[in-house]
């Protein structure tokens, strides 16, 4: 689809560059005169081209929903982007975008899931605990 965008931009862009020539010299001559229907649908047809070459050359769209477009990235793993850095290093793509808020063990797991969350109601059961047993 890539070829196809850039082929329907490259045509769209010629057909735009010609219509605004040709309004530009339409105008010089005739300034008091409408344009030419030809010159019109030149430039309709050019803002078509240039449209769905645009939609069509453009990658992929994310997920809407951040957390299926974490779920594919957390599935799919770090991969390669193609691009290298100075010393040759393959960059790798994100595997999870929300690895630093540290949910591994929380949402539909086991454990907390939150670094620093302090989980109240757990807390209060062991204090009971250690009270009924005596503080010890």
């Amino acid at each position: 689809m890539a070829f196809l965008g850039t082929a329907l931009n490259t045509m769209g862009a010629l057909f735009l560059t010609h219509a605004v020539y040709s309004t530009h010299e339409h105008t010089a001559s005739y300034a008091h005169t409408p344009l030419p229907n030809d010159i019109t649908i030149e430039l309709l047809l050019s803002i078509l081209l240039l449209s769905t070459g645009i939609v069509l050359s453009f990658p992929r769209l994310k997920p809407i929903q951040y957390a299926t477009w974490a779920g594919q990235l957390s599935s799919q793993g770090p991969r390669g982007e193609g691009k290298y850095t100075r010393e040759g290093e393959e960059i790798l793509t994100e595997s999870d975008p929300f690895s630093f808020l540290g949910l591994d063990g929380g949402i539909g797991g086991t454990g907390e899931g939150r670094r620093g969350f302090w989980d109240v109601r757990g807390k209060r059961g062991e204090y009971a605990a250690w009270a009924r047993s005596g503080g010890k």
